[in-house]
């Protein structure tokens, strides 16, 4: 079985070398690349044809800046395997990735993603293990424990049914393709073992207007999971229903970080009658006695009120 690799490119100049040679190192041998530079202005286009001289079964693509899923879409339909893994340029894999991956769909020939634990390499060298809610796949992507693009296998097929990666998103680009495949019932093979490293890279400061939109992108799709679980089995998916509900209480709340009459009408449109938060670490019995008395708005202006150096 051929595996392809898609790998989209963006001003990764220094950091391409290492995850193709992961590549090269992959102890699973048919396999086809195809690398896509979306727009680099560095030497990145240099670093994908030289590897396009010196190895086999090599596709370059070259297109305008138009973001990662416009290129791994690109990707998809240029490749001719039945499976692919899409790999984003600064994440590596280890060497029985992909033929552990393979070895698994031999075992399971219906599913139509290998969703696999991975390791994040944060700047100060630290890795933290990310572990996936296994054999639990609606909860895995609410928590969004359900994998990473790098550190999973896509069925081709599964993966244009589903409507490919959606190009209009910035963020949560593969946990909405996910959600889109488990409408559709797609079966789900859980690869227990760690083999992927994911870069965490230091890109600067987050701005408010990046971080505000991340957190719109993150309520829209948990708000969309939660309609589709409410007309598939409301009670079937209670309780998936109502982790999404304590989910997106507490996005909401982060909106209003930046803005508070946003948050309350989000708050209002979403939120069901009669919701009450779980006591958490961020949920303090004093903000859920602001909230039983004061209703949303009122606990968050309180609250404000309450931090202010002078209050």
């Amino acid at each position: 079985m051929r595996i392809a690799i898609v790998i989209p490119c963006h001003n990764v100049e220094r950091l391409l070398p290492e995850a193709l040679a992961s590549v090269a190192a992959q102890q699973y041998r048919d396999l086809e690349l195809v690398l896509v530079d979306d727009g680099s202005n560095d030497g990145t286009a240099a670093v994908m044809e030289e590897w396009a001289r010196t190895h086999a079964h090599v596709k370059v693509l070259r297109l305008a800046h138009t973001g990662a899923a416009h290129a791994r879409n690109a990707g998809l339909k240029a490749c001719t395997a039945d499976w692919v893994q899409f790999l984003d340029a600064d994440d590596t894999l280890h060497p029985d990735k992909i033929s552990g991956q393979v070895a698994l769909l031999a075992a399971q020939p219906h599913a139509d993603v290998v969703v696999g634990d991975y390791e994040q390499l944060l700047p100060n060298g630290r890795l933290i293990p990310v572990e996936a809610l296994h054999d639990q796949p609606w909860m895995a992507l609410i928590k969004t424990r359900m994998g990473t693009t790098s550190a999973n296998l896509w069925r081709r097929a599964a993966v244009e049914r589903a409507g490919a990666w959606d190009e209009s998103l910035e963020s949560s680009q593969d946990y909405d393709l996910l959600f889109r495949m488990l409408k559709q019932v797609a079966q789900v093979c859980w690869d227990r073992r760690v083999t992927t490293t994911v870069l965490k890279r230091v890109t600067g400061s987050i701005s408010r207007t990046d971080e505000h939109a991340n957190w719109q992108r993150y309520i829209a799709l948990r708000a969309h999971m939660r309609d589709h679980l409410r007309e598939a089995g409301p009670r079937e998916h209670a309780t998936e229903i109502a982790v999404l509900d304590q989910y997106l209480f507490m996005a909401i709340r982060e909106v209003g970080r930046h803005d508070a009459g946003e948050a309350a009408l989000l708050y209002e449109r979403l939120m069901p009658r009669g919701f009450q938060p779980e006591e958490s670490r961020a949920i303090t019995r004093r903000y859920l006695h602001l909230f039983n008395l004061l209703g949303f708005a009122g606990a968050e202006h309180m609250l404000h009120l309450l931090k202010r150096p002078n209050a």
